[in-house]
């Protein structure tokens, strides 16, 4: 059984250059092309593996955030999450790469000046090159009382699409509360076979409500790797085509129906080849997603 580290020595190819190897790039390409799926209530879909790390994308780093854009866009990725000054390095490395309307950018805004978020938006949209954002969130705490300025710039045509996010069980109740207005498009929480907890609140109810799910720490910012370093693989791995550890993480989460896409949480291309395979082949049943959560907890 392949563990994260015998595939990424595998993959290691991937270089600063931004090229694949020609003697295996085609098959790889072959067999990675990212599936997508639906946004509910929508004729749009997205990929299943995002990016969702901000610190990938640093002003000191335009040639590594290049490297890890274009390698994820010649792959069928397209969701990018990011923050702060991580915006607008994703949104200029996408115009430099004529990509900018093939990526979907979901960004958060904040803050007590609304002038100052609608020149934000502005300038991302005149960087990428579209006529409105794809995605505007908050979290739930600046969301919730200000959701009648994020359903203005949707009406306004400023975004598609508005939403909450959060990474912790304690901000579940208002985003339910959220949800139940209709009004929500997507919804960002942290889920994985460490941190099930949203499976029993609020994924359930953005399921009924059609919202579009996205999925933060599907690796609980490394803990996940700490939890498994030095095991291998269980040899049942194989039923749902796992080939290391990264994926027994992503696919359990992929198997989730309400899920759209997971936020992967890398800087690093050699890593996102690993994450992309995850999209590929079959994907654990109910009972097998029993079984991984089981297995990790004996750990």
């Amino acid at each position: 059984m392949v563990n994260r580290r015998d595939f990424i020595r595998k993959t290691a190819t991937v270089t600063s250059a931004l090229a694949l190897p020609a003697s295996w790039s085609a098959a790889l390409l072959a067999q990675q092309q990212l599936p997508r799926r639906q946004v509910h209530g929508t004729s749009d879909s997205l990929p299943v593996i995002g990016l969702g790390n901000s610190n990938a994308f640093r002003q000191n780093d335009v040639p590594g955030s290049t490297a890890l854009i274009k390698l994820f866009h010649e792959k069928g990725g397209a969701y990018v999450d990011c923050s702060g000054d991580s915006r607008f390095v994703v949104a200029k490395v996408a115009s430099s790469l004529a990509v900018g309307n093939d990526l979907f950018l979901g960004t958060y805004f904040s803050g007590d000046d609304e002038g100052a978020m609608l020149a934000n938006i502005q300038q991302l949209m005149e960087i990428t090159g579209k006529k409105e954002l794809d995605l505007v969130h908050s979290y739930p705490e600046f969301a919730e009382p200000n959701w009648n300025m994020f359903r203005k710039w949707k009406d306004e045509g400023l975004t598609k699409y508005i939403g909450v996010a959060r990474h912790h069980e304690s901000y579940y109740e208002t985003m339910i509360k959220m949800m139940e207005t209709g009004t929500v498009d997507f919804l960002q929480v942290n889920y994985s076979p460490l941190e099930t907890s949203a499976d029993r609140q609020v994924l359930p109810i953005a399921l009924e409500k059609g919202v579009a799910v996205t999925i933060n720490r599907p690796f609980i910012n490394g803990d996940f790797f700490s939890r498994v370093r030095g095991q291998e693989l269980p040899a049942w791995a194989v039923e749902f085509d796992c080939e290391s550890w990264a994926q027994f993480s992503l696919k359990f989460i992929l198997s989730h129906p309400a899920v759209t896409c997971v936020l992967t949480e890398t800087a690093n291309p050699k890593h996102a080849l690993d994450n992309i395979g995850a999209g590929s082949g079959r994907l654990p049943d109910k009972k097998t997603r029993q079984r991984m959560v089981q297995y990790l907890q004996s750990l």
